[in-house]
């Protein structure tokens, strides 16, 4: 009989061990993998599935998600990141059975580590039988500013290039660091890569493009690959995606030009083309032709420009000028080129070459002119005896200089850090602008002084520490009498400003004293409930005196009254320090009487919002103070208000109580400040925000904007709306509007400019309260926009758009024609 097995049998020792390796080859087997080639039906082989999200980019953080999934369950889930200089990640391990999972993460950026630096996340995930996933890698970039890009926009991959001749190469490039460098490597025809890059100086800018040749001489044929590169302000540098495209030696005779061009669909009369070009045979010219409509026959504009021999490929950027005076005006545009055999393309079709490209674009009013060197304006203002706009730029601490004279901005002006708001010395009650411009210094607590003629700054007034307590007495078990003082400490950094001055009111009359009404910007550490309000002050410019406004907040709520105090702390031994508000006056005795004076205030109501804009009137006598935000919301100032401030009133020096009236050794109250028109009163939807205010000529109407703009009198009353559009921020009077509005023509001057969520500044009518004319632009006005007369009935408009600044020119016959 044949036995079942041949193999004899183990002794216990090897019984065991035989048992142990049988065990550990199910423990492997158990534990198969994707990739172990195992063909166990009951492994579970599946990898998990990870992928990696950005949630969102500050200035300080930088955030993502890590989700995670697999069939049975999760073990682990972990990622890394990793940067220069920076270091993090999670592991996450799972005790129950999780088959789909987010993770949120948040890792803080190091005020060392510069915006635009790279990030690296890698993410994988383990499941319960030990598969890993395939790692997911995220590219961050810290900074809200986005990523750095450089990029090759000519020539293109499709185009051929010719051995021996130049060919244009176009390159761009951004970076929240700054561009210092731009250029390209040229390889694969040449014995060496070739190199090319344009170096800038400072201030240098955050997006930059250059327009340069690559010369083909003694290069050979084959593939040609560009390059692009960039070199930030910190000397990192970062490659763009390489484009190539083929050389031949090869010059054929029948080719016609490729020409292409950019252009807005909205453009001013003195806008740029950007003609584009290549022809194997060689390029000699290019240019456009702008024609009317509809018949196409007569031209507004051509120009041209011969290229030098031997060129493949070029671009040419052109300045047309469109004599065009009606807005909008649409006209049609086309580019052509000629080449070496005097053919042409575009101008008029040769053979076979398809539909020619034929733009029709509208013509709009304004002139949009880009920052000299970048950067963001804050404020404007138009100066009349330099027929120039300073504007300041918040970015790069100085006023850029715009002459309407030659249209081209001059020279910037130094001041001091962040400057944000900008006003006029006065002269007089005609509204004749003085020599000298006051700037808010909002990174500091100054006020520069810049001189118009010498187009410089000569000085900086050191605003003073005004310190606002709250007093509080008790009276003790023994009759001790107890004062309790409390502090709250706000910023005193400057932010809007409006000046005003004391003196006659009779037309022409000279100024007195310069008192600058000035906003304050809160910053971190200001004490509670005040951590994210500004105030609102004065100061007298000659005699050193200043005023903590106040007024808005005197009385007492129903279960509290606090006694005000205010002290002023003198900045540079400029004027005295001492209490400019004390907390009791007196006693003050007639007889058997004796009476106390104090301020009583809610003090949270002593607080103004961040951002509170000021304008003043064009005869320096009232200023218009508005705040920010939504008009209606939370926190120490729930509704917005708007409150208006007249110079010539002064100060409340006397007092009465209990039939006598006795005069203050500090008079405090100053008598200018209005009572709050709160907007809240008038619009449905208080999450609106407040964008701006504006005053006329003799502070008898002003204005606030939310999702309209509420035009009231100087005793706040409500006199009408204007359907402005919600969300911008510019609006203005004309600069000789004054009174009240009144039935009747307008004269071309009761009239209200506001920006517009469209590209277009809108006129309105402030007898009628309706729009009498739309101004068409190229770009939406986004920032403050201000007004001024040219001469002539002419009025300017300036505002701030994404693509720099706009100025239009309203003729007089388009003002009288709202009337």
């Amino acid at each position: 009989m044949t036995p079942k097995s041949a193999r004899p049998a183990l002794p216990s020792a090897r019984r065991f061990a035989a048992a142990a390796f049988g065990l550990a080859v199910v423990a492997i087997l158990g534990a198969c993998g994707e990739g172990s080639g195992s063909t166990c039906a009951t492994c579970d082989t599946g990898r998990p599935v990870v992928s990696l999200a950005e949630t969102a980019t500050t200035d300080s953080t930088v955030s993502f998600t890590t989700h995670a999934t697999d069939n049975l369950g999760l073990l682990t889930v972990h990622a890394r990141v990793s940067a220069a200089g920076l270091s993090g990640g999670f592991d996450t391990t799972f005790n129950t059975a999780v088959t789909s999972v987010d993770i949120p993460y948040t890792i803080d950026i190091p005020s060392t580590i510069p915006s635009g630096t790279s990030i690296t996340v890698v993410a994988s995930a383990m499941d319960g039988a030990h598969n890993a996933a395939h790692p997911d890698t995220l590219m961050l970039h810290t900074g809200a500013g986005g990523a750095s890009a450089v990029i090759v926009t000519n020539p293109h991959s499709t185009d051929t290039a010719v051995v021996g001749f130049s060919l244009a190469v176009a390159v761009s490039g951004k970076t929240s660091s700054k561009v210092k460098a731009l250029g390209y490597i040229a390889s694969g025809v040449f014995a060496t890569p070739f190199r090319d890059s344009v170096l800038f100086s400072s201030p240098l800018k955050d997006s930059v493009a250059i327009d340069t040749a690559l010369s083909l001489v003694g290069a050979s044929t084959g593939n040609l690959t560009i390059t692009p590169f960039m070199i930030d302000s910190l000397s990192r540098m970062t490659l763009g995606n390489p484009v190539t495209l083929f050389v031949t030696n090869v010059v054929p005779t029948n080719t016609v030009p490729v020409v292409d061009f950019s252009l807005n669909s909205r453009i001013e009369s003195r806008d740029t083309i950007h003609v584009e070009a290549r022809d194997r045979s060689g390029v000699t010219w290019v240019g456009y032709e702008v024609r009317n409509l509809p018949s196409g026959a007569l031209f507004f504009s051509a120009d041209s420009v011969a290229v030098p021999p031997s060129t493949s490929s070029v671009t040419h950027t052109f300045r047309m000028n469109l004599n065009i005076t009606n807005f909008p005006t649409s006209v049609q545009v086309q580019a052509f080129a000629r080449n070496a055999n005097a053919r042409d393309y575009a101008r008029t079709p040769v053979g076979n070459t398809g539909v020619i490209r034929i733009d029709t674009v509208v013509v709009v009013a304004g002139l949009t002119t880009p920052l000299q060197s970048g950067g963001l304006v804050a404020d404007a203002l138009y100066h009349p005896p330099t027929n120039s706009i300073y504007m300041s730029n918040i970015e790069r601490n100085e006023l850029d200089v715009f002459n309407l004279g030659d249209s081209t901005f001059h020279t910037p002006i130094q001041v001091g850090s962040r400057p944000w708001g900008i006003a006029a010395w006065p002269r007089d009650r005609d509204g004749t602008m003085g020599d000298t411009l006051l700037v808010a210094n909002s990174g500091g607590t100054l006020i520069s002084y810049v001189n118009t003629n010498s187009q410089q700054e000569v000085y900086r007034y050191p605003l003073p520490i005004l310190l606002a307590q709250s007093v509080t007495s008790t009276t003790g078990s023994n009759g001790v009498l107890t004062e309790t003082i409390t502090d709250y400490v706000f910023s005193d950094r400057p932010q809007y400003l409006a000046t005003t001055c004391q003196g006659s009111l009779v037309p022409g009359s000279p100024c007195g004293n310069v008192v600058l009404v000035y906003s304050t910007t809160p910053t971190a550490g200001q004490s509670a409930p005040f951590t994210n309000d500004g105030t609102v002050r004065w100061e007298n410019l000659q005699t050193h005196q200043s005023h903590f406004f106040f007024e808005q907040a005197m009385g007492q709520s129903a279960d509290t009254k606090d006694t005000l105090q205010v002290q002023r702390f003198a900045a540079q031994g400029l004027g005295a320090s001492g209490l400019i508000v004390p907390f009791r006056q007196g006693p003050f005795i007639t007889g058997v009487d004796t009476s106390y004076y104090s301020i009583v205030v809610k003090v949270p109501a002593l607080g103004f919002r961040d951002t509170t804009y000021t304008r003043n009137s064009g005869n320096f006598r009232r200023a218009v103070l508005g705040e920010g935000g939504a008009a209606g919301g939370s926190g120490s100032q729930p509704n917005s208000r708007a409150i208006l401030y007249d110079v010539t009133q002064g100060f409340v020096n006397t007092f009465t109580d209990k039939g006598h009236t006795y005069g203050l050794p500090v008079s405090d109250i100053d008598a200018g400040v209005s009572g709050s028109f709160l907007v809240t009163d008038f619009i449905a939807n208080t999450s609106t925000p407040v964008t701006g205010v504006a005053i006329n000529f003799d502070g008898e109407l002003a204005g606030v904007r939310a999702d309209s703009t509420y035009l009231f009198d100087n005793s706040l009353r409500l006199q009408g709306m204007l359907q402005t559009s919600a969300g911008n921020a510019g609006i203005d009077f004309h600069p000789q509007n004054a009174g009240i509005p009144l039935p009747g023509p307008s004269g071309g001057t009761h009239l209200f400019f506001a920006a517009s969520n469209q590209p277009q500044v809108e006129v309105y009518n402030t007898n009628f309260y309706s729009r009498c004319l739309v101004v068409p632009t190229r770009d939406p006005v986004i920032g403050p926009i201000k007004s001024a007369p040219i001469g002539a009935g002419n009025v300017v408009i300036v505002g701030a758009t994404a693509h720099g600044v706009v100025i239009l020119t309203v003729t007089a016959a388009q003002l009288l024609a709202c009337s």
